[in-house]
């Protein structure tokens, strides 16, 4: 009966375990709620992002590609990204986790400052057609909590990490004076991985510790592959006033992976048989997204505001399948996200050769609180960024900074959660620095 019971509780660990597959994002700790992150070049993020009617450069590809119909001969542009994520959680956490059960706790996650390059390219085949090409990584996530096998929310969460990387090929055709439109083809392969304690998560219960104290780890590992395509196209209405809009599609990934077991010394031979290190899979949907920008352009100053959606209602749930068959062939778990929507205004002036760049957004998150855990404790967010740029003429230099202010969220015992305890994770700032740099050829 024992056995028994133990096989029930993997089942139920795995399940919340891989469901992070659908929490790790650079995003959650970036510039969007969820696991998106919306700017990739110092110049998109010095404006948070409020770029689609006005891109210009070659980060178009994943802004509004149809903004490559301003590209003249080949223009290169590469930046490199540092991301710190921030998160802190005060509460009781799990009793049976918790080392002083009723007493409050506090836990700080503690991930490595996150490097995240890019690259986009684009050529000007003749005055109405222009390729372009971008390598950047817009989903993803790295969360790790201090003393994680200490943390009160080990059994749900000690290291997380999720990367998408897209590759896109892209085609914009200028149509008349007034009207551009482009289409890519985004390629994209991602990676996985979690660690954390083996336990129930439904309530935080370690199912194996020895004597020592020792207690069981499970590290998750997979890779997918998805395919997905965009679409943009930039209206000039009147002089100065443009409009823009781009959707990208959703983008399903099949992951497939290990689940390795690491077990406490000592463990009966006839327990460790309930957890084999075995091969399994899951897949996870990357919502559509929809973006419009309204922006006045002059020779000297830009100005967009900018309105943007993402249907995370397509994260209902995470099926698992366990190739082994143990301890049940399919397991599924809840994530009941939502449609979030994101508002950002931006400016950028001209001064001769120098480019000063601001913007203020404001960002909604798509986590509802009973599904809210220590894998990504994403809340609604304020963006404030700040930027200039050099023009050397043939050559541009761009540095950008981005401040993500996340609110404080509280779960109450109202809240039903079912992912974690009661408790706050308390207002943060995550910190982005971007190092642009762009060649006119």
């Amino acid at each position: 009966m024992k056995t028994n019971n133990m096989y029930f509780r993997r089942r139920a660990k795995i399940a919340a375990i891989l469901t992070a597959i659908q929490a790790v994002g650079l995003a959650g700790v970036a510039q969007a709620s969820g696991y998106l992150t919306e700017v990739h070049t110092g110049p998109a993020m010095a404006r948070a992002g409020a770029v689609t009617a006005t891109i210009d450069d070659p980060s178009a590809v994943w802004h509004n590609p149809a903004g490559l119909t301003a590209t003249e001969g080949t223009y290169f542009l590469g930046s490199l990204t540092l991301i710190r994520p921030a998160a802190r959680y005060v509460g009781p956490g799990f009793p049976s986790t918790n080392p002083n059960p009723g007493s409050e706790v506090s836990a700080s996650a503690k991930s490595p400052l996150i490097p995240v390059p890019a690259a986009f390219v684009a050529h000007a085949l003749s005055p109405k057609a222009v390729v372009g090409f971008g390598f950047y990584v817009p989903y993803g996530l790295a969360m790790n909590w201090e003393n994680p096998t200490q943390f009160v929310g080990r059994t749900v969460s000690q290291e997380a990490e999720l990367r998408a990387y897209f590759m896109t090929p892209t085609i914009a055709l200028r149509l008349s004076e007034k009207v551009s439109v482009a289409l890519g083809v985004s390629l994209v392969p991602a990676t996985v991985f979690l660690k954390r304690t083996v336990g129930a998560s439904d309530n935080g219960e370690v199912l194996l510790r020895n004597a020592a104290g020792e207690e069981a780890q499970v590290e998750i590992s997979g890779d997918a592959f998805g395919v997905g395509m965009t679409a943009g196209v930039q209206v000039s209405l009147i002089d100065h006033l443009a409009l823009g809009l781009v959707y990208r599609s959703a983008i399903a990934l099949d992951f497939t992976g290990n689940a390795n077991f690491i077990l406490p010394s000592g463990t009966p031979a006839e327990i460790a048989a309930n957890f084999p290190d075995q091969t399994g899979s899951a897949s996870l949907t990357i919502p559509h997204t929809l973006n419009l920008g309204a922006g006045w352009k002059t020779t000297d100053f830009t100005a967009e505001l900018s309105c943007g959606i993402t249907f995370w209602s397509s994260t209902k749930e995470l099926a698992i399948n366990f190739d082994t068959g143990r301890p049940s062939p399919v397991s599924s778990s809840p994530r009941d996200w939502t449609v979030a929507p994101r508002v950002v205004l931006s400016g950028e002036y001209w001064l001769d050769q120098i480019a000063l760049r601001a913007g203020l957004g404001y960002d909604v998150s798509p986590v509802p609180t009973d599904t809210l855990d220590p894998t990504l404790p994403d809340s609604d967010r304020v963006l404030v960024s700040l930027g200039a740029g050099y023009n050397f003429g043939t050559v541009q230099v761009d540095l950008a900074y981005l401040a993500v202010l996340v609110q404080e969220r509280t779960v109450t015992a109202e809240d039903n959660n079912k992912n974690f305890a009661v408790g706050t994770y308390e207002a943060s700032a995550v910190h982005l620095l971007s190092l642009s740099a762009g060649v006119k050829i």
